[in-house]
């Protein structure tokens, strides 16, 4: 989320669920109720929210990154990033995950950021229907791509790698006898401040072994507990994938959000905002210039 996915509501909804009560909001909760859709079903769903920017200097197909949004939906530090890659010579493919699923403001924070709808487990079939957007456009080289994730976003991604690494049907996506949709030309993934905590279903055993992994955590994070990501990817090293991370000193949930909500739990650092995005520009620089 941008605000803070607050996952002590989840007890709460499972007790709504566990009376019969709220079905409609509470269908991730229950486990069942998830909208099943075919890979090109969940383009279209995404491609009107789906926006695609390439540098204006670009000469030819330019490596892209594909960014997912924190759970109260698209906010400026998505722009802050993307101006960043674009001033870089990258491409940007941001994905409106709550608008494509008409999830307004008000219904993203007070469903989605606390775990009533909308699972990362289920929203990963963006990510790759988002892949297939960018493989249809011609300006984008379908063999340099990159994933980030903030918050709910890199809880998504998270558990697309982890789907990728088991070859596994994304329980959003209904592939028939298809085989199972794959990461083809991701060389990295980030996440910012992800959530790692339940009801995450990756235990970081099984991320694509081909992809390198990085993600920057933010130590006074009341929203998304740093630990939970740091025993994530413990595991996933003892698996034999190490995970590139950092923690950085002092830093709340959303740090580099400039417009935050008026939350205690949540401040705007400019210095720390810049020294993010300008790691994320190394790491594209570093792996997608192979």
């Amino acid at each position: 989320m941008m605000y803070g996915f607050l996952i002590r509501a989840v007890p709460a909804a499972l007790a709504i669920a566990a009376t019969g009560l709220g079905a409609s909001t509470s269908s991730n909760v229950t486990g069942f109720g998830v909208p099943q859709r075919s890979l090109e079903q969940q383009v279209e769903l995404i491609r009107p929210f789906t926006r695609i920017r390439i540098p204006e200097a670009a000469t030819g197909p330019v490596p892209t990154v594909l960014m997912f949004h924190g759970c109260g939906g698209l906010r400026e530090v998505q722009e802050d990033y993307a101006r960043s890659a674009l001033e870089a010579g990258y491409g940007v493919v941001i994905i409106g995950s709550n608008a494509a699923r008409g999830i307004d403001r008000f219904a993203a924070m007070s469903q989605v950021c606390t775990g009533l709808r909308l699972w990362g487990r289920e929203r990963s079939a963006d990510v790759f229907a988002g892949l297939s957007l960018a493989r249809e456009d011609a300006r984008i080289d379908a063999t340099r791509l990159a994933l980030i994730g903030w918050s709910h976003g890199g809880w998504t991604v998270l558990e697309a790698l982890d789907e990728a690494g088991r070859r596994a049907v994304p329980e959003a996506l209904d592939m028939g006898s298809e085989a199972a949709p794959d990461l083809a030309g991701v060389r990295t993934a980030m996440t910012v401040y992800p959530y790692c905590g339940f009801p995450m279903r990756s235990d970081g055993r099984e991320y694509a072994r081909d992809i390198p992994l990085h993600a920057i955590l933010a130590e006074s994070d009341m929203i998304a507990p740093p630990g939970d990501c740091e025993r994530l990817f413990e595991r996933s090293e003892a698996a034999g994938h190490p995970v590139d991370f950092e923690i950085l000193a002092g830093q709340t949930h959303a740090f580099d959000e400039p417009n935050p909500p008026p939350d205690p739990r949540i401040h705007y650092d400019a210095d720390a905002a810049e020294q993010a995005r300008s790691r994320w520009i190394e790491i594209l620089d570093s792996e997608l210039a192979r």
